[in-house]
């Protein structure tokens, strides 16, 4: 696993801070989009990934946390991203909900040996099995006391050896 201190933007938008009555404590994530359409394998200006995802954390403890973007082209290509504090020490004291926006970027996306199935993690998503010349990425957040959520996965992005 590759652990990745990119470039994380969060956008909190009204924060949406619902006090709830025992919440489901796993953050979900839903892919919203990626770009670009297509990687470039052998350039390195033109081969990060930017996902955004929208993300809802039944108790407020999404932040600081971590991102984990599987590669579903291979079982052993995650970058974890690092998330900064989203909801102040109050409200995660409180337990509050919260919901927004992440922008996930995963730089210098590789040339990988494709496995035969999608890994484990991307085939409980749905993730179709890796083929020649695309990649399926899915994202899977997990808050900072471990509770690991639903995840989402973005549709198949062209490859391009250049």
């Amino acid at each position: 696993m590759r652990t990745s201190l990119l470039h994380v933007l969060v956008v909190v938008p009204g924060a949406a801070l619902v006090a709830c009555s025992d919440p489901a404590p796993e953050p979900a994530a839903a892919v919203l989009s990626a770009a670009p359409d297509t990687l470039y394998l052998g350039d390195d200006t033109r081969n990060d990934l930017t996902i955004v995802v929208a993300y809802a954390d039944g108790d407020g403890d999404l932040g600081r946390g971590t991102a984990r973007v599987h590669d579903c082209r291979a079982a052993d290509v995650v970058t974890a991203i690092a998330l900064p504090s989203i909801a102040t020490d109050e409200a995660v004291a409180e337990g509050v909900a919260i919901t927004g926006e992440l922008e996930l970027r995963v730089n210098d996306v590789g040339d990988v040996t494709l496995a035969t199935s999608a890994p484990p993690a991307c085939a409980e998503l749905g993730a179709p099995a890796p083929a020649a010349g695309e990649a399926v990425f899915c994202v899977v957040l997990v808050d900072r006391a471990g509770n690991v959520g639903p995840g989402d996965c973005t549709s198949p992005l062209a490859l391009s050896q250049l």
